[in-house]
């Protein structure tokens, strides 16, 4: 009889990038399973203890970035861009290394009318900007206008993105770490918010650089 007790079948359990999509979670892990129970059923051997990796799926909507657009850039006759108050690059790397999409809604402003719009980070880097949707999906925006603060939201982003971007340190282009805030429901069920890190000041990164 083989020693072998359990079978680890890593990570890359799919998490939603779209509000368009539904995932099926019930039949795949059972495909998994039954799988498994097959081969083993065929080689006459116990199905083993199964283990799994699943961090995306497992932490990926415990996180949401949130950004204010600063202003808006015409480039040519057909692109405008809207520009972030922080920087792709350093708070959704993955956006940027490797085009992964994450859920992007505007917080404010639904009922208004909305424009065709890319969207640009804050650093001076041509890579700063979110590339994941150009050949999938237009991104549509409620109208900017520089009197009406408009707020963007990226979601199901707790996976990753801070462990690669790094917390507290110096990031690309001194771009200082955002304000974290944590969001969780009282005994009662009603939503309550605390600051669990005030955004990095310039005295922080100064410190951190040894001035």
């Amino acid at each position: 009889m083989p020693s072998l007790d359990s079978l680890n079948i890593g990570g890359g359990f799919p998490i939603k990038n779209s509000l368009a999509f539904e995932f099926d979670y019930e039949y795949m892990i059972n495909e998994i399973v039954t799988q498994i129970k097959q081969v083993c059923d065929e080689a006459d051997v116990d199905v083993p203890h199964i283990f799994t990796e699943f961090g995306s799926f497992t932490v990926g909507e415990s996180g949401g970035a949130i950004y204010k657009v600063l202003y808006q850039k015409q480039q040519n006759d057909r692109e405008k861009w809207n520009m972030i108050n922080s920087s792709f690059i350093t708070t959704l790397p993955d956006s940027w290394a490797i085009s992964k999409r994450f859920i992007m809604l505007a917080l404010n402003r639904w009922n208004e009318e909305y424009e065709r719009v890319l969207l640009g980070g804050l650093t001076c880097d041509s890579d700063d900007y979110y590339n994941s949707e150009q050949n999938v999906n237009a991104i549509y925006l409620p109208k900017y206008h520089k009197d009406k603060p408009l707020y963007i939201g990226f979601f199901n982003t707790g996976a990753y993105q801070e462990s690669i971007g790094g917390y507290g340190g110096i990031q690309h282009c001194l771009i200082p770490a955002p304000k974290h805030i944590l969001i969780d429901r009282d005994e009662n069920g009603a939503i309550q918010t605390r600051a669990f890190k005030e955004q990095q000041s310039s005295e922080q990164m100064l410190d951190i650089l040894g001035y």
